[in-house]
């Protein structure tokens, strides 16, 4: 069966093969976000005490050095899982570049995690020396920052990307979603007027009938 895309970009026709590569692109920017929120949320584990502790003395940062050079390596490994997430994403998205909407949001989406990556770089060149005045401060203010670029990257996921495959390419809505997460179908109903219409004609029916036996 072939399904025609409603979008004014999308005009052409949108065969089998090309739906269930769009339903598993779908299924993969799902699992980017959640690996995206995890990478996102660890940052806290030294944002939350650091915020706290501001004037934190260098040497007990020091004295520190293999917790927090722990917690980079593992912040490192999240966030290299999100970007293989990120690039199968792209990958099966790479059918759909002709269209020029679906090309202008997964290069939004490749330029968001392009300049993600350039501020993980730079908190990471940050434990290169752990004893720096103001080490504390600016480990805060870069987690932020980071932190505030996944935002807008999971924006850019669950409003944008995903919201296109399933309008544009998919061309279901709210409603089939919620009716396959329930399991339910809606059901065809008659128009009001025309119920109470039927109803009428089967009321005076009976009576006909009614009339009948009591005549005989």
């Amino acid at each position: 069966m072939i399904k025609l895309s409603y979008s004014t970009q999308m005009s052409y026709k949108v065969t089998d093969a090309e739906k269930h590569q769009a339903e598993q692109a779908f299924l993969y920017f799902n699992a980017a976000g959640k690996t995206l929120t995890d990478a996102q949320d660890y940052l806290n584990v030294m944002k939350t005490p650091f915020k706290d502790n501001q004037d934190m003395a260098p040497d007990d940062v020091w004295k520190a050095r293999p917790v927090v050079r722990r917690f980079r390596d593992t912040a490192i490994d999240k966030f290299n899982i999100f970007k293989r997430d990120a690039f199968k994403c792209v990958d099966l998205m790479q059918i759909f570049s002709t269209d020029t909407q679906t090309l202008k949001l997964i290069k939004s989406f490749i330029s968001a995690i392009d300049e993600l990556e350039v501020s993980v770089n730079s908190f990471v060149d940050l434990f290169n020396d752990l004893q720096a005045k103001n080490f504390v401060t600016d480990a805060v203010a870069s987690i932020e920052t980071i932190q505030k670029q996944c935002d807008d990257i999971d924006e850019i996921i669950d409003e944008r990307i995903k919201s296109h495959i399933q309008t544009n390419i998919l061309a279901t809505s709210w409603v089939d979603t919620i009716g396959n997460d329930l399991d339910m179908k809606i059901e065809k109903k008659t128009p009001l007027i025309l119920d109470l219409y039927n109803k009428r004609q089967e009321q005076l029916n009976d009576a006909v009938e009614e009339r009948g036996r009591v005549g005989v």
